[in-house]
């Protein structure tokens, strides 16, 4: 129970009056001891049980704690004048204390509440008698103080029973805790470091990876003297013992036996002189991943030596860089083991222990990370004092192992090849007997003693060979086998020095094989031996049956007489003694020498492997097995609206489909391939060609599912190059190039996380029409269509968001990474396979302006406005040094060819040289008098270019640091240079937006390529020299022929400027970053030069369909008209002629003909099939405002702003009748359908009648109070239509000329009106921002239609008048419905406002121009599919992330690039200079049936 602050008695802060007496008294002398001790006895008693007046009370709790206090104060009082009972008394009470804050606290649960109340329940007890004994005293009045004393006594110690059983409860539950508390500390460091396990010398070897390894200690009597040597040394406590003992020696030597011995010895079976104990070790074994990575290491010894040391394990947690496990070996070493160890050692050094770290094998790490490991490992204790530490390390004799071993002055080494021979022998002897016993002093045994000549590997496989797990060999059969290896048994070799190791192996290994494939038919042997050389090739290890499928081909691996599988396990379990398998099944070799022995054709004879014509043959079997397994929809996904993370039954699916041989062919077949030799003629050209035709498509299917995309780029990349060294086959060498693209098209997409869109949309929105792309696209009929229009029909091969500007970019020397820097201090590397992140490298403060790999692509290097540059390790993301010493924003950074040296620019005019493996700066390179903005080394590193704010290019002499030649010749900054692969030639990019080619030896000027339309901010040669890419402000890339100084192409998409270019190492691929706050991949070959722009260049004032609806007729006021194919939306002619814009344009009714008028004051007349002008009518002294065609075709009107109209017969060109009359400029003209009289408006306020036969105005329509701006004849001709600046709307009767009606409501002028087909409606649109629709017969309006924001510039009636169609300067198109007044649909997309709209003569389509000076198609059948999905950027605007969605937003119905600019139905063409594309999905598969997208048929077959 809880109580309040108000049930706890106030503290007694006095004595008593009773406790100041005896306080009194006691200070009093007394006659003798016993009588004193007595006395204060007899006070203490008296005392208390004075007090339980006082303290007892009905809550135990609070009457605990009265008690409690009340004790404390009387010891106090009487000190040390008590006998033991009392102080027992006094202690216990002391002890109740704890019931208050156990009483109070909330924290308190389930067992440990339960203990409390326990303990309350026994104080209550005790308690209650003590309040019957303070009753029994009342009533006595007189106290028997001995008797009181006993039974207060009692009553304490029943309570202190009750205080030992709490005391033992609580002391368990805190132990519990504490080891509780101490075990997720391990699991946490467990977690937070990920050692290995197998490294560890206590994993428990079990199975198979017990046959991997075999670990085992030095069999008794063996190896004294180095163990000995070594235990010494790591006891030794002396300032002058090494820290590092190495021991080396060959290959099969002993090391990893003694490792492991000395491991055991120090944690298992210590000595108690021992002063060091195993603080962690590392066994390293390239047999499990594990184990064979440096970076492993590190986080293994870390983990193991903070279970060993809580001080070290605290300062760990406390340096809280668990991060660092993902860094590189460096950076572990440093931010795990120094700092941390440092700490701890500050902490407590009084109590400091000595630790042994072990690391055995070092040679077995992959790609050389032994000496990277040993490397780091050494600087750090070089540079950092390690007190407690001690390291030892065995490894091979690896040269890179021993140079940096030698470099290191305080180690000691050990050469197990300096032990004499003897002892080896006798070690080895011991050995064999241990695990041969049944040999010992045989004479077998003398013999095979001096065979392994002192190699204890030599020893280990033979005793491997001779002792299998199963069949289990008997000793007349191991004799047998050993008298094959050395038939000379009698003569047993005396110990020497050991002769060549390979030899002895080689002959051990040749009776090995000869055992396993003696007795064998030649059939038989060749695919034993082949098995073998499989199990040897493959790329990664793989399983007996995946080899067997590899080796076997389709006829027999159908034949149950010749079971491949049971082949393959029938050599591996012949050749157990140097090959077996992993935890999941797949082979590997003891030890790296026999696969040697294998691939020497020297040493293994007949057993040789040809690794060439063994590649060529897994090359074979993976194309059959490709060609066998590969299909469509190999993965039976059900539905094309999901996300492959979403599809709960894919993974099975994959298993289940793709087995381990088809995933291995499919990942792997590259690789063989490289690693054949081509032959004249070779045959897997065909194979090859075979592939790419259809299968290709369908193992990129396949690789995206086996989450390998990102490799499908580099492997046919990889094919194409091995094509093109075969002469006559370039054309098949290009299709690989173009199937390249395509995959990276499709991995680097969004597309890729739902593998049906391979097909549905990567495949669908290549516009490519190139090889082998076009051909699959034919055995897909029903993937959507997708059309492209503008100045760029082609995009980037990969498109990367940032959210920030771009302003560098580079490209890796293996092709594999791009790095970017941008405007929010941030360096992205980004794998250009599949476009994802791989790293954000953070620590600038300001936009970083340059970044560059090292030529080894290990590390970045960038530079910011900050003043710093950085060098950054690529594999961990993590900064290895900053150096500073620039006193401006850093321009640009760069690194010489071998790594070591960084050059960088800056604004504070200088050129800095500085050494990597220090952070200094080697020189200052000053001349530029204004801000330097570009740097580069040569390729042999003995030169810097230099481009500058000055306007001149430098170059120094990186050896003086002096100035060797300044070119000159730009007429604004220099903002990048570069040199070529061979260093004769340097590119500069310009400010004067030019790009010049320098010539180095002369210093001339070679040549200079302009194009550019703005400054160019960066350029950089092909790696061949033979190309240079710009990229400019003008948002454009440029690919320049170095030799020719032509452009070869230009890639556009990117829509603000170009900031920075880079070519890929193999001069396939540019990347651009752009302001844009996007990055480009751009593939070399495919870009355009663009020699004609198709659309208009200015804004477009008229538009028409032909009568037939296949085309449209556009004017502008570029000055040109022209004639666009409705289905392509491509120009089918361009007719130039006019000097001024164009007004107006109109179809003849039979479409072959096209009147348009203009402001240089003529009309012409073209021929629509040839683009060819037919006639020019001339003779109108203005600007033309209207043309019209007859009906018939034979006559042309025109309107003109000198007041006239003017009838032309078509025929002759000649003007039939000049009709004057009008005082102002005509703005609009008419045909009666007849074609017999004309109808004109003026800005004199009038409309006129004309007659065309006699050229005489019929009537003059007289009312409007303000200029007209639209005239319209009805259908059948007896009445018009008039809209005028005044607002209104006036009907006039043709034959009287008089007024109908005079319809109102307009609150502005009047643009646009036009009859109903048949008369009785007519529809206006006026600059008040709406569009009405009116009954003729009664004048009234019958519906106001509002919506847009702008004037209304032009409407039109559909031919069946249910739909209206209005165009405004609110740059959008409606579409009304007549009967509701209701908008149907808001067709937006034109950047200008709308001047001119038209229905097609079905009703299905509508034509807009506009002064964004495009032309756009609608088709109103087609209506909105999908919306966009869209993502909100820091600026809140939304972004498209290229997915449709299907109109509930749930299901991806289709990805296309953003770059693409594509146009939502109903909108599907748009006709300009301008890229866009649209998407139709009327005949498209998707959802559940995407799998009929596919035919197994090409429709080109199909036609033919």
């Amino acid at each position: 129970p809880q109580h309040s602050n108000q049930d706890i008695p106030e503290p007694i802060s006095t004595p008593t009056e009773a406790t100041a007496n005896a306080l009194s008294t006691a200070a009093s002398p007394t006659p003798t001891p016993a009588k004193d001790t007595f006395g204060v006895t007899l006070r203490f008693t008296q005392m208390l049980v004075k007090k339980l007046p006082e303290i007892v009370d009905g809550n135990p709790v609070k009457m605990a704690v009265g008690l409690a206090k009340a004790i404390i104060v009387i010891k106090d009082a009487v000190k040390d004048n008590m006998d033991v009972v009392e102080r027992r008394i006094a202690s216990i009470g002391a002890q109740l204390t704890i019931l208050e804050k156990l009483s109070t606290d909330r924290s308190s649960r389930g067992a440990e509440q339960e203990t409390m109340y326990q303990y309350k329940r026994t104080l209550e007890d005790a308690l209650e008698d003590l309040r019957r004994l303070n009753n029994e005293c009342l009533a006595r009045k007189v106290a028997d103080h001995e008797d009181e004393k006993s039974r207060i006594a009692a009553i304490f110690e029943r309570a202190n029973e009750a205080r030992i059983q709490f005391d033992l409860a609580t002391s368990t539950r805190v132990a519990k805790i504490v080891y509780t508390i101490q075990e997720n500390v391990r699991l946490s460091l467990f977690d937070r470091l990920n050692p290995s396990r197998i490294a560890d010398h206590k994993y428990q070897l079990v199975g198979q990876t017990r046959e991997v390894l075999r670990r085992a200690v030095c069999t008794p009597g063996t190896r004294v003297y180095i163990l000995r040597n070594i235990t010494i040394w790591a006891n030794d406590t002396s300032s002058e013992s090494e820290e590092i003992y190495w021991l080396f020696g060959p290959a099969g030597s002993g090391k990893s036996t003694i490792a492991y011995t000395i491991a055991r010895r120090f944690e298992l079976t210590a000595d108690v002189d021992d002063t060091i104990v195993l603080g962690g070790n590392f066994l390293c074994s390239r047999q499990f991943g594990e184990t064979r990575y440096e970076t492993a290491i590190v986080r293994t010894l870390v983990y193991h030596l903070a279970l060993k040391c809580k001080a070290f394990a605290d300062a760990l947690c406390r340096s809280g860089k668990f991060e660092s496990v993902y860094s590189n070996v460096r950076t572990q070493l440093e931010d795990l083991l120094v700092v941390p160890w440092r700490d701890s050692c500050s902490t407590d050094p009084s109590s400091r222990r000595r630790y042994l770290v072990v690391i055995d094998a070092l040679d077995e790490i992959e790609q050389q990370g032994g000496s990277t490991f040993l490397r780091d490992l050494l600087d750090v204790i070089n540079q950092n004092s390690l007190p407690g530490l001690k390291f030892f390390v065995t490894s091979r004799p690896d040269p890179d192992l021993v140079k940096d071993i030698e470099s290191f002055n305080r180690k000691q080494t050990f050469r197990l090849q300096d032990v004499v021979m003897e002892e080896v022998q006798a070690d080895i002897e011991k050995y064999l007997e241990a695990s041969l016993p049944h040999f010992k002093g045989h004479s077998i045994m003398k013999s095979l003693l001096g065979f392994a000549s002192g190699l204890f590997i030599c020893a280990a496989t033979i005793v491997r060979h001779l002792t299998p797990t199963r069949p289990k060999l008997q000793r007349a059969e191991q004799e047998r086998f050993l008298r094959k290896l050395f038939p000379d048994t009698g003569t047993p070799q005396s110990p020497q020095l050991p002769p060549n190791a390979a030899h002895l192996l080689d002959t051990l290994y040749v009776q090995i094989l000869s055992d396993a494939f003696s007795n064998l038919g030649s059939e038989d042997f060749c695919t034993r031996i082949q098995m073998l050389h499989t199990f040897l090739s493959t790329t990664e290890p793989v399983s007996a049956s995946t080899a067997a499928k590899l080796v076997c081909d389709n006829s027999n691996e159908t034949d149950t007489s010749f079971p491949f599988t049971e082949v393959a396990d029938d050599v591996l379990s012949q050749l157990h003694a140097v090959l077996y398998t992993d935890a999941d099944k797949r082979i590997l070799s003891y030890h790296k020498s026999f696969s040697d022995f294998i691939f020497d054709q020297h040493r293994s004879n007949k057993y040789w492997c040809h690794s060439e014509v063994h590649h060529r043959r897994l090359t074979e079997s993976c194309f059959r097995v490709m060609t066998g397994g590969l299909r469509f929809n190999i993965a039976n996904i059900p539905t094309s609206f999901i996300l492959d993370s979403d599809n709960d039954e894919l993974r099975s699916q994959v298993a289940q489909n793709i087995p381990p041989v088809l995933s291995y062919c499919s990942r792997n077949w590259s690789h063989h391939l490289s690693n054949t030799t081509s032959t004249t003629p070779d045959p897997l050209v065909n194979t090859l060609a075979d592939f790419l035709r259809l299968r290709a498509l369908f193992w990129i299917e396949a690789m995206n599912l086996l989450d390998a995309r990102g490799m499908c780029d580099p492997m046919l990349r990889a094919a194409r190059i091995w094509v093109s060294k075969l002469p006559g086959h370039s054309a098949l060498a290009q299709q690989y190039a173009e199937g390249a693209s395509f995959a990276l098209y499709f991995s680097g997409s969004p597309a890729s996380s739902s593998t049906p869109h391979l097909y549905l949309s990567s495949l669908a929105t290549w516009t490519r029409k190139l090889e082998p792309c076009q051909t699959w696209k034919t055995y897909f009929p029903r993937i959507p269509r997708f059309a492209t229009n503008g100045a760029n029909q082609s995009f980037p091969l990969m498109s990367l968001e940032m959210g920030s500007d771009v302003y560098a970019v580079a490209c890796s020397g293996d092709g594999r990474w791009i790095a970017s820097g941008s405007d929010n201090g941030l360096v992205r590397v980004w794998d250009m396979s599949t476009g994802k992140v791989q790293s954000v490298l953070e620590g600038h403060t300001s936009w970083v302006s340059s970044v560059a790999f090292s030529s080894d692509g290990t590390r970045i290097v960038s530079g910011s406005w900050d003043q710093s540059v950085r060098v950054w390790d690529v594999s961990t993301g993590k900064v290895q040094s900053v150096l500073e010493g620039h006193t401006s924003g850093v321009t640009s950074v760069a690194f010489s060819s071998d790594g070591t040296r960084i050059v960088s620019g800056s604004h504070d005019q200088s050129v800095r040289v500085w050494d990597v493996s220090t952070g200094k700066v080697q020189s200052v390179l000053e001349g530029h008098t204004d801000l330097v903005t570009s740097v580069a080394f040569s390729s042999d590193g003995t030169r810097i270019v230099s481009g500058s704010g000055d306007q001149s290019v430098r170059v120094w002499d990186v050896s003086t640091g002096k100035v060797q030649s300044v070119l000159e010749g730009h007429t604004d900054w220099v903002t990048s240079v570069a040199f070529s692969s061979d260093g004769t030639r340097i590119v500069s990019g310009s400010w004067d937006q030019s790009v010049r080619v320098w010539d180095v030896s002369t210093g001339k000027v070679q040549s200079v390529l302009e194009g550019h339309t703005s400054w160019v901010d960066s350029v950089a040669f092909s790696s061949d020299g033979t190309r240079i890419v710009s990229g400019s402000h003008d948002q454009s890339v440029r690919v320049w022929d170095v030799s020719t100084g032509k452009v070869q192409s230009v890639l556009e998409g990117h829509t603000e400027g170009v900031t920075s270019v880079a070519f890929s190492s193999d001069g396939t691929r540019i990347v651009s970053g752009s302001g844009d706050q996007s990055v480009r991949v751009w593939d070399v070959s495919t870009g355009k030069v663009q020699s004609v722009l198709e659309g208009h260049t200015d804004g477009v004032t008229s538009v028409a369909f032909s009568s037939d609806g296949t085309r449209i007729v556009s004017g502008s006021g570029d000055q040109s008209v022209r004639v666009w194919d409705v289905s392509t939306g491509k120009v089918q002619s361009v007719l130039e002629g006019h000097t001024e814009g164009v007004t107006s344009v109109a179809f003849s009714s039979d479409g072959t003909r096209i009147v348009s008028g203009s402001h240089d004051q003529s009309v012409r007349v073209w021929d629509v099939s040839t683009g060819k002008v037919q006639s020019v009518l001339e003779g109108h002294t203005s600007g033309v405002t209207s043309v019209a065609f007859s009906s018939d075709g034979t006559r042309i009107v025109s309107g003109l702003w000198d007041q006239s109209v003017r009838v032309w017969d078509v025929s002759t060109g000649k003007v039939q009748s000049v009709l004057e009359g009008h005082t102002e400029g005509v703005t609009s003209v008419a045909f009666s359908s007849d074609g017999t009289r004309i109808v004109s408006g003026s800005w004199d306020q009038s409309v006129r009648v004309w007659d065309v036969s006699t050229g005489k105005v019929q009537s003059v329509l007289e009312g409007h109070t303000s200029g007209v701006t639209s005239v319209a004849f009805s259908s059948d001709g007896t009445r018009i239509v008039s809209g005028s600046h005044d607002q209104s709307v006036r009907v006039w009767d043709v034959s009287t000329g008089k007024v109908q009606s005079v319809l109102e409501g307009h609150t502005s002028g009047v643009t646009s009106v036009a009859f109903l087909s048949d008369g009785t409606r007519i529809v206006s649109g006026s600059w008040d921002q709406s569009v009405r629709v009116w009954d003729v017969s009664t004048g009234k309006v019958q519906s106001v239609l509002e919506g847009h924001t702008s004037g209304v510039t032009s409407v039109a009636f559909s031919s069946d008048g249910t739909r209206i169609v209005s165009g405004s300067g609110d740059q959008s198109v409606r579409v009304w419905d007549v009967s509701t007044g209701k908008v149907q649909s808001v067709l937006e997309g034109h950047t200008d406002g709308v001047s001119s709209v038209a229905f097609s003569s079905d009703g299905a389509r509508i034509v807009s121009g506009s002064g964004d000076q495009s032309v756009q198609i609608s088709h109103l059948q087609l209506g909105p599919y999908a919306a966009q999905e869209n993502w909100t950027d820091s600026d809140c605007l939304n972004i498209s992330t290229g997915w449709l969605l299907s109109s509930n937003g749930e299901n991806h119905v289709m990805f296309v690039p953003p770059s693409a600019n594509l146009l939502l139905p109903p909108c599907i063409l748009v006709l300009s200079n301008s890229p866009s594309s649209c998407v139709l999905l009327d005949n498209a598969a998707l959802g559940s049936q995407w799998h009929e997208c596919y035919s197994p048929v090409s429709a080109c077959v199909e036609s033919a």
